[in-house]
């Protein structure tokens, strides 16, 4: 039988426990199995998943890519991104290029590397709910034996508490998961996160899956990443993300363990939390046994062989679609200026932006469903400005165009305002991540 068959054979048993480790650091890859998994299972079984990937940056299902998103920082990624703490282990330049992808779970942005280790647990709960985030206590209690300082806070994610030792009468019992013996938030000192979480639930099956921040050789660039420059002027009505400070779980750490050092204690942690019968099936994360099944539990570490599985190969394909990425984003709007639907502040506009331009686009599944972009003050130029835009923009896909700049300064035929139609094109392009623009401008 193949792999790929035992696979198949071995998800949709009674067993009632399943631990799966996979040696792929392909996102799309992961999140493909990991969807499998959640679709396919036997309904009355309880899965853990870990897996490590490469440089990348995952959005949630309802959020929108160019608001998360630094494009332009992501099209210089290969150059100066650290994929390891170890030089040697670093990959090529192409390997080492961030990969933008949307999950098929909510929740927000969030950066791999191969020094984050992340968990998936699929599990039985009645559907009408939230997810059960028992599991962010399964995972704080792994993390601690690195890390005391790692508590859940009231988000569901765990955060390190960054001050000094409270009185030994204040301590709370050391298995407390919301609690530690240490202060927290005192002064300048904020609790920083160091694992984030999300879920959902279909078909009385529940998934919860997070990162663990171990130790990111990328920590101090992940803000910049996940900071767009189009954020002053998208207002969206997709989900946007809670930022919150960052940090690596080795960080006032008193031990420095590898990433497969936390996978282990994270299966540990899985299999004390449901009482898990191991003998003669556990799963040293640093073996490359392929199956180890009992009566209770069954273990397996697995790759991209699995992609000869037509259900994940056709999920792998699509994630890496930009149709996938972009065109399930939810409405939105894009102003160059305050306006009645967005009345926030903008920032300065850059010297070469014309002076009396005035940008609104409605984007909906990625498609412009209505442009509002004039060059004059004057009303009735103005409208004749405006229809000449929209005759071209409007239900143009985005990922079609390869340069606003290009599009408008061959179809918007403006006499003596080429150069402004151009600048126009040219900061659409930087707003919306396009690969030609701004850079030559």
């Amino acid at each position: 039988m193949s792999i790929a068959g035992r696979f198949n054979r071995l998800i949709t048993s009674p067993i009632k426990y399943h631990i799966y480790l996979s040696r792929s650091h392909d996102v799309a890859v992961n999140l493909s199995i990991e969807h499998y998994l959640f679709q396919k299972s036997h309904p009355a079984s309880t899965i853990l998943f870990l897996y490590i990937n490469r440089p990348c940056i995952v959005i949630g299902k309802g959020q929108n890519p160019w608001l998360e998103v630094n494009h332009p920082l992501v099209r210089r990624s290969t150059a100066p991104l650290q994929t390891s703490a170890h030089p040697e282990r670093n990959l090529s330049a192409l390997e080492d290029h961030v990969k933008v992808i949307r999950r098929r779970s909510g929740g927000g942005t969030v950066f791999h590397d191969l020094g984050n280790v992340n968990f998936s647990v699929i599990f039985a709960q009645k559907e009408g709910g939230h997810v059960q985030y028992k599991h962010a206590e399964m995972v704080v209690q792994a993390i601690r034996k690195t890390n005391s300082r790692a508590r859940v806070n009231k988000r569901h994610d765990i955060v390190l508490d960054p001050g000094p030792l409270l009185a030994e009468s204040d301590r709370p019992h050391p298995e407390d998961p919301y609690r530690t013996a240490f202060h927290f938030d005192e002064g300048s000192l904020i609790s920083r996160k160091v694992s984030g979480s999300a879920g959902k639930i279909s078909r009385g099956r529940a998934l919860h899956h997070g990162t663990c921040l171990l130790a990111s050789p990328n920590l101090s660039s992940i803000s910049e990443y996940l900071r767009s420059p189009a954020e002053p002027f998208l207002k969206t009505k997709g989900v946007p993300s809670f930022r919150s400070p960052v940090d690596n779980i080795i960080s006032q750490a008193t031990a420095r363990p590898t990433t497969s050092t936390l996978q282990q204690h994270i299966i540990d942690a899985f299999v004390q939390m449901y009482n898990i019968d191991m003998t003669n099936i556990s799963l040293p994360v640093e073996s490359n046994t392929i199956w180890r099944i009992g009566e209770q539990c069954a273990t397996a570490t697995i790759d991209d062989t699995l992609l000869d599985i037509p259900n994940i190969r056709s999920g792998y394909d699509e994630l890496q679609t930009p149709e996938w990425l972009y065109e399930q984003t939810p409405q939105f709007t894009l102003s160059s200026h305050q306006c009645p639907e967005d009345d926030r502040v903008r920032p300065p506009l850059p010297e070469w932006f014309p002076s009396s331009a005035r940008i609104h686009l409605t984007i909906k599944s990625g498609i412009i469903i209505s442009s509002n972009i004039t060059l004059s003050t004057d009303p009735t130029t103005a409208a004749a400005e405006k229809e000449c835009f929209d005759s071209v923009l409007r239900d143009s896909r985005i990922i079609k165009i390869g340069s606003f700049r290009e599009v408008l300064g061959e179809k918007v035929y403006l006499p003596g305002q080429e150069r402004e139609v151009w600048s126009v094109g040219g900061w659409l392009d930087l707003i919306l991540g396009k690969e030609v623009g701004i850079d030559s401008l």
